[in-house]
């Protein structure tokens, strides 16, 4: 399911009372809210589906063809989402 596809299903769910503008609007704000929250350190948690993360990735060693040898990566970032136990048992 993509974007579009949530938001026409929202909207049906809700029988159209809400404008399928006003829940793209929503949900971009979501979106938004979430990846500051992330950025911050911060877990989001969502209580019934799971848990995003953030996962720091230490830098390591990787053989580079080009230099003829091993040179050090750059560290990164990565999201971890978690089910919740709760929606395991659904």
């Amino acid at each position: 399911m993509n974007k579009d596809e949530l938001i026409r299903s929202i909207s049906q769910e809700t029988e159209r009372i809400i404008p399928q503008e006003k829940i793209a609007l929503v949900l971009n704000k979501a979106v938004e809210i979430m990846k500051r929250t992330l950025d911050s350190g911060e877990a989001v948690k969502w209580q019934g589906f799971g848990t995003l993360t953030v996962k720091e990735k230490p830098p390591r060693r990787i053989y580079s063809q080009s230099e003829k040898g091993l040179i050090l990566s750059k560290g990164s970032r990565c999201i971890i989402f978690r089910e919740s136990p709760k929606k395991k048992d659904n």
